[in-house]
């Protein structure tokens, strides 16, 4: 770099609007390839990171706390040197033309675009490493969960839980509220790695699937959260937990020191006898020892370790659900990889598992901005597939993507295909226009699209429901004293009268 303080403030800000450059080329090549948008996203971080160290190196020297501005500003005013104004000048505009004749080469590749991208996971920056199972962040590799799950060896024999696939296992794995409490103390650290495990499992996939995301923010949400929710009782599953452990361990057959109830007298009383147990006694005797210990030293004892413990626990919880959230969609996408997986064949998967590899070579940006550049040949006005090109014409047709479906509850929205058509009945749109109604959104009124069926469907399902109520005053019978039967209101009306 020149000597001069002028041209290395000139090349930080040349610097910088190149690395602009480069992010906006990254931003425009997620619309042409958007299978690789999690690999661009990490490329634009990457590159905000450079451009910010660039700009603070440039504010540094804006600054001239070391006195070097200053030097170089009274030179160029005549100060020192020739002590003329012009030779001044002229000297450093030959230092200036002979420093860029000896790094022509080396100036004209900075000042590329495409330099910049290749250096944008370059060291000290690396590219993300995403396992065969994520498919570069488009699905969630829960397999490590699923086998510490399994592990909690007092949940399987409790049989509180039917646990099932790894399919079954993605679409329960968030209801810790069914899991009971005596069983989460008894799994105790196990059942706390297990949650840790998942909780930094889903905090990194998230960082890795969103580079340009502030993860802190999210972190703050779940602990605002959860403290307001766990002072008011209302974190699910621990709503009663002060309860319930006391009405286990006020049992007549719960045993202190092995923390267990029993479910008979006779186990109670011979498990008295056992290795266990004994060791267990001794190590709560001592426990007692050192807090009498410490009481009689005149110091305070420890926190209570026990509602500590499920503190976190709880907060473990919480905060795996507030991820699991915000990667819904790479959730149901992976539902729907392990049922298409399980619906076919050994060697079908294999040749499946060749896509996500080509998935991994970016293009070149000359590539990708010569695709921008030529027009796509599509005809028919076909829809675009992942790859950015129209889908084959057999598949727009099986699919029957050029039938039209008007929904009037939506806005008199269309969808194009049955399939959209069928999904959108759960969507936001048409839930939305369902509320407008004051028609709650349920199964009766799948396939409706008209404001006024969906009215008179409706009354007509109340008119169904409340004759088929059960009405007392005219439904309940009672007999009098002649044997005859009457209905209730009958029955009181010529009670009161003094007939009966």
């Amino acid at each position: 770099m020149s000597s001069t303080y002028l041209e290395q403030v000139r090349a930080a800000f040349s610097q910088i609007e190149v690395i602009e450059k480069t992010i906006v080329f990254c931003m425009q090549s997620k619309q042409v390839i958007p299978n690789q948008s999690v690999l661009l996203d990490h490329r634009i971080h990457n590159l905000i990171q450079m451009a910010q160290k660039t700009a603070a190196d440039a504010l540094i020297l804006i600054d001239g706390a070391d006195g070097w501005k200053k030097e170089e500003m009274n030179y160029l005013q005549g100060v020192g040197g020739s002590g003329d104004v012009w030779e001044n000048f002229y000297e450093r505009f030959k230092e200036i033309k002979d420093y860029h004749k000896r790094v022509t080469n080396v100036q004209t590749m900075q000042n590329k675009v495409e330099f910049y991208y290749e250096q944008a996971f370059a060291p000290p920056f690396k590219e993300p490493y995403f396992s065969g199972e994520e498919h570069h962040g488009r699905f969630l590799d829960m397999h490590a969960s699923y086998k510490e799950f399994l592990n909690l060896k007092k949940l399987k024999e409790s049989n509180k839980i039917k646990i099932g696939d790894y399919l079954w296992y993605l679409q329960n794995f968030q209801n810790f509220h069914d899991i009971p409490l005596y069983i989460k103390e008894k799994e105790g650290s196990k059942y706390k790695r297990y949650l840790i495990n998942m909780l930094e499992y889903m905090r990194s996939f998230y960082q890795r699937v969103n580079p340009l995301q502030d993860v802190s923010k999210i972190e703050q949400k779940i602990d605002i959260d959860f403290q307001t929710q766990w002072e008011n009782g209302q974190v699910k599953g621990w709503e009663h937990r002060k309860e319930e452990t006391e009405e286990i361990r006020g049992h007549p057959h719960y045993c202190e020191a092995c923390q267990k109830k029993f479910q008979n007298e006779n186990t109670f009383v011979n498990h008295f006898d056992g290795k266990k147990h004994k060791a267990l006694a001794k190590l709560k005797e001592k426990q007692i020892e050192q807090v009498i210990q410490s009481i009689n030293q005149e110091e305070q004892p420890k926190e209570d370790n026990e509602g500590q413990k499920k503190k976190k626990m709880a907060y473990l919880e919480v905060a795996i659900l507030q991820y699991k959230d915000t990667l819904q969609q790479q959730l149901n996408d992976t539902m729907n990889l392990v049922r298409k997986k399980q619906s076919r064949r050994y060697e079908e998967n294999e040749d499946d598992e060749a896509v996500p590899v080509q998935d991994q070579q970016l293009d070149q940006p000359e590539e990708a901005s010569s695709e921008d550049e030529s027009p796509i040949y599509n005809p028919k006005n076909l829809p675009l597939g992942w790859d950015g090109r129209p889908i084959p014409y057999w598949l727009y047709k099986l699919h029957g993507l050029g039938v039209e479906y008007k929904c009037e509850i939506c806005g008199n929205t269309s969808y194009w295909g049955r399939k959209a058509f069928e999904d959108h009945f759960q969507g936001w749109r048409h839930s939305y226009g369902m509320r407008c109604l004051r028609i709650p959104n349920t199964l009766h009124f799948k396939e409706i699209t008209k404001i006024q069926d969906a009215i008179s469907l409706y009354k007509k399902i109340q008119q169904d429901q409340e004759r088929s109520k059960f009405r007392p005053e005219y439904e309940e019978e009672y007999e009098d004293t002649d044997g005859n039967l009457l209905n209730k209101k009958t029955y009181y009306d010529l009670k009161k009268q003094g007939l009966l």
